[in-house]
């Protein structure tokens, strides 16, 4: 049996087009050394399992779903897949942009489901664990609370509070203050978190 060789560390440059071409694909990042390890590590790791036989892909569409899952996963963790990315920024033709992104998102929609679920629900838990700890004398002017959610996590306390309602409940949606295509900013009575909490779990 082979013996369990030590972590390696690996050093290299990327030459100034394909730095270019990187930039383009991630212009939202600044730290472009950063995206560029993230690949590198992702990619070595491939050829070694292909090499050790252990990988094999069963056909290019096949191999571009998988790469690109890991790098979303590594690089884009909080990101839909979508057309607009995979052609504009990531050159695929329309075809493959369109198929791969309905491909993608049939995988992403469980596990990102389940992501948003928990963070939208912590946060909320959080927050009312600094109302709790107010001073008495504080907390009738603190009940008003201001919160920046992911489009996603917004989705889903719409979603528990729209359960609520059906059932009578006496409790209002939350006021967005301010809203971008990632995130929504809003403003709710700290109040109806206990209510809201168990619906959250049960989505």
């Amino acid at each position: 049996m082979a013996q369990q060789q030590k972590q390696v560390s690996v050093t290299f440059a990327l030459d100034g087009d394909r730095v270019t071409k990187l930039r383009n694909s991630f212009p939202e990042f600044d730290d472009i050394q950063g995206v560029a390890t993230s690949i590198a590590k992702l990619m070595t790791g491939e050829f070694i399992d292909l090499l050790a036989g252990e990988k094999r892909y069963l056909s290019i569409s096949h191999q571009y779903v998988e790469w690109l899952q890991q790098l979303y996963e590594a690089v884009l963790p909080d990101e839909e897949y979508t057309y607009e990315r995979l052609y504009n920024e990531f050159n695929f033709p329309p075809g493959t942009a369109q198929y791969l992104a309905r491909v993608l998102r049939d995988r992403q929609n469980s596990a990102l489901h389940q992501r948003a679920k928990s963070k939208l629900h912590d946060k909320l838990s959080e927050q009312m664990q600094e109302y709790d700890a107010l001073p008495e004398n504080d907390k009738p002017t603190a009940k008003q609370r201001s919160i920046k959610l992911s489009t996603r996590e917004h989705n889903l306390l719409q979603m528990a509070v729209d359960r609520l309602v059906k059932r009578d409940e006496l409790i209002e949606y939350p006021r967005v203050t301010s809203r971008s295509r990632q995130f929504v900013v809003i403003v709710y009575d700290v109040d109806y978190v206990h209510k809201v909490l168990p619906e959250i779990e049960e989505l």
